[in-house]
């Protein structure tokens, strides 16, 4: 349930971007000064919760009955949505904080350079 395959991915915070690592890919593509430290902290804050929420309840083994599996990929998603929404306003905060520079410094470092490779968005046409 909590390897890379099957349902662990949906309890792995890794796979909904709240990882440590990430925050370090930002903070080093930012270069934050005082304010945005503070900021980034809370960020760091904020993402450590969410990830304790998202791992929270998880099941060392996946449910025998479907019914059961998909009840449990509910109260997954659930537990991730909320994780976003606990993310989100630190986030948006360090965000605004930046200048134009570190703002498309940030939206450079994205999954390719995050360690994801030949991540490709769906949307994309590369």
């Amino acid at each position: 349930m909590r390897g890379g395959r099957g349902f662990g991915f949906l309890c792995n915070p890794r796979m909904a971007g709240f990882a440590e690592w990430r925050l370090s890919q930002i903070e080093s593509a930012i270069k934050p000064n005082e304010t945005q430290r503070a900021r980034l902290d809370d960020l760091k804050a904020a993402s450590a919760k969410a990830a304790e929420l998202i791992t929270k309840d998880c099941p060392t083994a996946p449910p025998a009955k479907a019914t059961e599996r998909l009840a449990l990929a509910e109260q997954r998603l659930d537990a991730m949505q909320q994780a976003i929404k606990l993310v989100r306003p630190a986030f948006q905060a360090l965000y605004d904080s930046l200048d134009d520079k570190q703002k498309a410094a940030m939206d450079a470092s994205g999954p390719r350079n995050w360690g994801w490779h030949h991540w490709h968005w769906p949307w994309s046409e590369e």
